[in-house]
Formats: structure tokens, C-alpha cells, sequence
């Protein structure tokens, strides 16, 4: 009897170790991760590229947006440069791409994603805005448009005690940060290279 229990103990061991590192995993997507401002989701984030001019810095922006995001591989034909103003240090960009929550070689969970994003150029570095998030799933029929407003602000992302994702607009809010995250570094890195 207690060799079964001791058994079966073990087995249980690797379940909740890995409960526990997948709450871990969750805390940069819990209360507070969307902000929003006159109720639309937006985040922004402002970057240090170590005393850089503010042409040098914009040209760079431009080419990371260029080749990474609007001929990006995941990208639809509707992404294009928007706004372009060297004066201003300004970069304002249309996205439309294919967001992924699951990819495999026989199956794929995608959605088409869109977005704009905002970069502005200055001596030093740069400010990086996403906002206008909308998405649609295109390959079932008859789908609507959906708003980040509407599917992963913290009311409806989270469990009421804000400590846990919801399973389907969890999967939503962590794809999207994630997102923004690769988006917003792969700019910092593209400038500073």
C-alpha cells in the first residue's frame, strides 16, 4: 500500500512542477500587461539607442520596418509604410499579417492580425506605439472582426482574481504581447546593429 501511494506520488511530481513553472511563465501576461487609454488597447514603450542622431536612428526604423514587418514573412498584402516624415523622425505603418497560435506540419490555428504601429525617431533613441489591434479568423466562414478591446483587456483575459489566464482570450492576449515584445525588440536590436 504505501509502495502504490509513493508511486503514485512520483508520478504526480513532474504535473505539478510543471503547473507551478506554467503560473510562473504567466506573470508577464497577467493585471496590468494591456493597458489601454480612451478605452483602446496601446501599448508603448520608449528606447535608449546610446546617443545616436535622430536621422541615424529613423533610417533604421525605416529599414526594420521595411524589410522585417512589411515584407515580413507572415505579412499580408495590405501591410505598407503609412507615414514616412524624416523632419519629425516619424514612422507610422498599416500591418496586416497572419498572427499564429499554433503551427504544425498537418494543422495551424492563425489568425489575420492587424495593427498600426508608431515609431518616432529623436536624438538618443526612439518611441514605439502599437495600437488599432483588430483580428479575424479568415479560414472559417462567416467570422467577425474582433477588437483587443473586446477579447484581452485584464476583465476579460483574466480569472477574477487576476491571477490566472483564461484558456481562449488567454491564449489571445499572450500570442499578442508576445507579439508586440518581438516587435518592439526587433526594432531596438535592428537600430543598434
Amino acid at each position: 500500500m504505501i509502495r502504490k501511494m509513493l508511486v503514485a506520488v512520483m508520478l504526480c511530481l513532474p504535473l505539478a512542477m510543471t503547473a507551478q513553472k506554467g503560473g510562473a511563465d504567466d506573470a508577464k501576461y497577467l493585471v496590468g500587461a494591456v493597458s489601454t487609454e480612451n478605452g483602446y488597447v496601446t501599448f508603448k514603450q520608449i528606447f535608449n539607442t546610446d546617443g545616436m542622431t535622430r536621422e541615424k536612428v529613423f533610417l533604421a526604423l525605416m529599414e526594420y520596418v521595411q524589410k522585417e514587418l512589411v515584407k515580413g514573412p507572415d505579412a499580408l498584402p495590405k501591410a505598407r509604410i503609412t507615414e514616412a516624415d524624416t523632419l519629425d523622425g516619424l514612422v507610422v505603418v498599416s500591418m496586416e499579417e497572419y498572427l499564429y497560435f499554433k503551427r504544425k506540419v498537418w494543422t495551424s490555428d492563425r489568425v489575420r492580425f492587424n495593427y498600426q504601429l508608431i515609431f518616432r525617431a529623436m536624438d538618443g533613441g526612439f518611441a514605439a506605439e502599437m495600437r488599432r489591434l483588430t483580428y479575424q479568423y479568415d479560414d472559417v466562414p462567416n467570422t467577425e472582426l474582433r477588437r483587443a478591446e473586446d477579447w484581452i483587456v485584464d476583465t476579460v483575459a483574466l480569472t477574477e482574481d487576476g491571477t490566472a489566464l483564461k484558456k481562449k482570450p488567454g491564449k489571445h492576449r499572450r500570442c499578442i504581447i508576445d507579439r508586440k515584445d518581438a516587435i518592439f525588440g526587433g526594432a531596438l536590436e535592428w537600430v543598434k546593429k
